[in-house]
């Protein structure tokens, strides 16, 4: 697999933001793959349920939809 593109310092900061105090640089190949995968999978969903309603821009609700029916619970910013 190619690499999706995250720097170093952006898994760096998302680790930082889920409470990681130090990690190694083992994990952040890992990490970077990880996320590509998982990526892959989100983009994948939200383009199948955006053609199933038959337009061809993807929204953010295609995006939310295909999160909930990967079952990743995410809460939109209107809901808070």
């Amino acid at each position: 697999m190619e690499n999706p593109g995250f720097t170093k310092p952006s898994i760096t900061r998302l680790a930082r933001r889920a409470g990681v105090k130090s990690m190694s640089d083992d994990c952040v190949d890992t990490i970077r793959s990880l996320i590509g995968v998982e990526l892959n999978e989100i983009i994948r969903m939200a383009v199948i349920l955006n053609e199933q309603n038959s337009t061809k821009t993807v929204m953010t609700d295609d995006v939310y939809n295909a999160l909930k029916f990967l079952d990743m619970n995410v809460a939109r910013s209107d809901e808070m």
